[in-house]
């Protein structure tokens, strides 16, 4: 009996000149995909670094001087990320060591030394357009009307260091404010000074978290700056902010250590290495790498910057 033969057909492969053809296509693709999200990313840093930053040095400026002679200020040291110019709207620490040198406070404990602060600050400074002050585990917080914050954190000098609040103890914690601002100029510079582009981006992608998964600036900065040690690849800015939340998503797992003194971890609310938080925040981080790695408009990462 004759066979009846197989009616649908075999699947025949491309020749090797329809499959260059199409490899060319898909590669011009990713070309122009590439180049859009470089011209997004650009953009974006540019409305960045239009933030008025004069604004931030006025009203520090305006606390020095409304300060200084009332508190016996020895003088303030600038820190977080306007020292580090790595500050991005919603996602930025503004603080400032305020060293003081008074005689009634010499040998007075850290909580004294707080206490006496906060009220200087709250008797001599200039209500307009601040909303409120408070005093916190180390620091006297300013915020304004407009959402700016700007912790100021009471110091004193020891010898020729300076020492803060401890975040821990209750007493004093000797400090190098510069520590970790000389690790990520030297880093940065490593890479072309590409790394605080990429890190500005990455702090205005991760604000979009949920409060109890978003990152302070300064564990975002250190995790990026973790991450930059021996990194030889691309540093365009798509790659390298895909590269520095991978990496993060691993290193958030474990604590992160402060060079600056201020506390042991920067990261010591979440807990020890592998707790739920950290598991959490790593997860969050590992879905945003893949939702953008995965995207193919720039609409999907236009989203994720101004969602």
């Amino acid at each position: 009996m004759a066979g009846g033969g197989g009616g649908g057909g075999r699947y025949s492969r491309p020749s090797p000149s329809l499959e260059a053809k199409i490899a060319e296509v898909r590669a011009r693709e990713r070309q122009r995909l590439d180049q859009e999200i470089a011209q997004l990313l650009a953009h974006y840093l540019l409305k960045v670094n239009a933030r008025d930053r004069e604004l931030t040095r006025q009203r520090l400026d305006a606390i020095e001087q409304a300060l200084g002679e009332r508190v016996q200020l020895d003088r303030i040291l600038f820190g977080g990320s306007v020292a580090k110019h790595t500050e991005v709207d919603g996602i930025s620490d503004v603080d400032a060591l305020v060293i003081l040198d008074r005689e009634d406070l010499r040998g007075a404990s850290a909580q004294k030394v707080k206490e006496a602060f906060f009220r200087a600050v709250e008797e001599h400074l200039p209500r307009a357009g601040v909303s409120s002050i408070r005093l916190g585990q180390m620091a006297v917080t300013v915020t304004y009307d407009d959402g700016m914050e700007i912790q100021l954190v009471p110091a004193i000098r020891k010898g020729t260091a300076v020492a803060v609040p401890s975040a821990s103890s209750g007493g004093w914690t000797q400090t190098e404010p510069g520590a970790f601002r000389r690790r990520l100029t030297d880093a940065n510079a490593r890479l072309g000074g590409n790394l605080v582009p990429a890190i500005k981006l990455v702090k205005a992608i991760l604000s979009r978290f949920p409060e109890q998964k978003r990152l302070s600036g300064y564990h975002i900065e250190a995790l990026a700056v973790d991450a930059a040690n021996n990194y030889a690849g691309s540093t365009a800015p798509k790659d390298l902010v895909l590269y520095l939340i991978d990496r993060a998503s691993e290193r958030v797992l474990r604590p992160v250590r402060d060079t600056t003194g201020q506390s042991r971890n920067i990261d010591a609310h979440l807990g020890a290495a592998d707790s739920a938080e950290r598991r959490n925040i790593a997860l969050a981080l590992d879905g945003m790498r893949r939702r953008l790695s995965t995207a193919t408009t720039v609409a999907e990462w236009k989203a994720v910057l101004e969602e």
